[in-house]
């Protein structure tokens, strides 16, 4: 994951304009990935583990609303709101860098509690871990570029800009870490873990609808953005049910 969202910010350093009508396409194919493998896997598997499965439906919405929350002090970044449209002074009074850095870390942090989570769940089937973690992978890459991006309108250096970048790859691995040795520790108990991670299914959702919102003009979609966004959900599809 770390390395995903590292991608995606060198990404934005080679390729400083980055052809628009491409950038929707790689938003709606991850949004239809994410949306599609939260649906059918990992919402079935939390109401699966909870000993109170009532009670998954709201950290759920909890995970949704804190992701509303994150997206007010991030302007959206998650889902590319953000990519264009910044002005060109340093320092935005709209966009603060540390609310921007935080927000995302936050975001980034869940990610990797999710991922624990479905491989804690799957540990005789490893492959379901995989099929996450891509998701997340091209996710991270993405919020990479679009970082980069953003950091570019508020800093003239390019040093604190890498900062930035590296203390936001760790976030994901840090959830995934954190979130392991508690469970092994037993720090956290089952029901504790999963409902981490239905915080995180939650702020899934909210980011996968808003990719698709995100990547259309005044919401007409077109041909080749609905092949991306079947694309990715057909993936899922096989995937899951397939292999």
């Amino acid at each position: 994951m770390g390395i995903a969202t590292l991608l995606g910010a060198t990404a934005a350093f080679i390729i400083p304009k980055f052809r628009p009508s491409t950038l929707q396409v790689v938003l709606l194919f991850t949004g239809s990935y994410l949306l599609s493998i939260t649906l059918l896997h990992l919402l079935p598997d939390l109401y699966r583990q909870h000993s109170c499965p009532t009670q998954v439906g709201l950290y759920i919405l909890i995970g949704f609303l804190l992701q509303l929350l994150l997206c007010f002090f991030s302007q959206g970044l998650e889902h590319g709101h953000t990519y264009e449209g910044l002005p060109s002074k340093p320092f935005d009074r709209q966009l603060s860098p540390f609310s921007l850095l935080a927000s995302l870390g936050i975001h980034a942090f869940l990610d990797g509690v999710i991922l624990n989570n479905a491989m804690c769940t799957h540990l005789h089937h490893m492959h379901t871990g995989h099929r996450l973690l891509l998701g997340i992978s091209l996710h991270k890459a993405s919020e990479g570029f679009a970082l980069v991006t953003v950091l570019n309108k508020l800093f003239q250096g390019t040093k604190i800009i890498i900062g930035y970048v590296l203390c936001f790859s760790i976030a994901s691995p840090l959830g995934l870490w954190l979130s392991s040795y508690g469970s092994q520790k037993f720090l956290l108990s089952i029901d504790g873990l999963t409902a981490l991670a239905a915080i995180a299914a939650g702020s899934f959702l909210h980011i996968a609808t808003s990719l698709f919102f995100e990547a259309t003009t005044h919401h007409h979609i077109q041909r080749h953005q609905v092949i991306a966004a079947l694309t990715g959900a057909i993936l899922v599809i096989c995937l899951e049910y397939l292999l």
